[in-house]
């Protein structure tokens, strides 16, 4: 009887590489979600160790990450610039943290599993650690968990319940992933997404901030309307209020956590018309037409607001997108499954959720 296929398998390591050379082509692979920096008094010949093994279920990606001290950041414009639409679930098997998520402190320590979501601000410095992760699209978990609330930056200690069960699941689910044929990667990627699902859930700090279900239901309708008529000049609060019967001050306290339903529309429209400019299938195209079709009326307007964003201009990132290298570690040996390594997968993530 022929073996079930496994799943695709990505291995990323530093081991191999000269000491000067180690934090370079780490930062080149972790860049995918996050850039990062040496702490103070360490030198590029000290060498850095790091290391991720990965595997793709399909609708997530499981991670091993072992890395030596250093700082993680995630900025604004950076979550705005790569459209990664994800959350990331971490658990500290060893080492630890300290850092912020917009203004929310957060400390780790070794067993404590964190969520930080991918489309906000984080920062981090960690000492060296063992870590496991897992990547789950935004709307594969908020189906899971519709009336969730803020979870960015909330973290499940090692000595609750929640925590302590999320972590004994993650660390089995990694141990066994080399063991999980393609054919089961569905049902246990569901499994996973139901199992994070129910112990953010349980927790007192989500409870008290979760938004009522009435809430996360009209704000994902209204999200979603913004979403399909980015192309409108006339999509503003006014044809919101307008379209879904609500008023004015409702729809702003929907809207407050990400800044407001202008700061909304523009960022979505930007990070459009961003994704585009990046994409060899939209090269024919001028950047006066992209601009037009995603909703801004002039290009020097359409100028001015992408270059606050990004820190540079649309044609800037259009050369930027066709000078990037491939930093894919190895292919997945099937063909049925997807190729590239675990940046690639983490960035098709979105693709698959929006597809599941």
């Amino acid at each position: 009887m022929q073996d079930a296929v496994k799943l695709p398998f990505s291995h990323f390591s530093t081991a191999h590489l000269r000491s000067r050379d180690q934090f370079d082509a780490w930062r080149d692979s972790v860049s995918v979600v996050f850039d990062v920096a040496p702490l103070a008094g360490r030198r590029a010949e000290d060498g850095f160790a790091a290391s991720v093994r990965a595997h793709h279920l399909g609708a997530l990606v499981v991670t091993q990450v072992d890395f030596d001290g250093q700082r993680f950041l995630r900025e604004k414009r950076r979550a705005a610039a790569d459209g990664l639409d994800h959350y990331l679930v971490q658990l500290y098997a060893s080492g630890g943290l300290v850092g912020t998520a917009d203004e929310r402190e957060r400390v780790l320590r070794a067993g404590d599993v964190q969520i930080l979501d991918l489309a906000r601000p984080n920062a981090t410095e960690a000492r060296a650690s063992a870590t496991i992760a897992i990547v789950v699209p935004r709307d594969t978990l908020r189906q899971a968990l519709p009336a969730a609330g803020d979870l960015h930056g909330l973290v499940l200690r090692r000595d609750g319940s929640a925590g302590g069960l999320l972590a004994d699941y993650m660390r089995a689910l990694a141990a066994r992933a080399d063991t999980i044929a393609v054919a089961d990667a569905a049902a246990i990627a569901r499994a996973t997404t139901g199992m994070i699902a129910a112990c953010f859930h349980t927790t007192a700090e989500t409870r008290a901030r979760a938004r009522t279900q009435i809430e996360a239901t009209t704000l994902g309708r209204i999200q979603r309307h913004i979403a399909a008529n980015l192309d409108a000049p006339e999509l503003n609060a006014g044809a919101l209020c307008g379209a879904f019967r609500m008023s004015r001050s409702r729809l702003y306290r929907l809207f407050e956590p990400m800044g407001g339903v202008a700061a909304y529309i523009q960022e979505q429209r930007l990070t459009r018309a961003h994704a585009e400019l990046s994409d060899p299938a939209h090269g024919h195209r001028r950047i006066y037409d992209i601009a037009f079709s995603g909703g801004f009326a002039s290009e020097a307007h359409f100028s001015r607001v992408f270059r606050r964003a990004f820190g540079l201009s649309p044609s800037e990132a259009r050369a930027r997108a066709q000078e990037l290298p491939a930093i894919f570690v190895r292919p997945a040996s099937n063909d049925s499954t997807p190729g590239g390594g675990y940046e690639e997968w983490i960035r098709g993530l979105r693709r698959a959720g929006q597809s599941s």
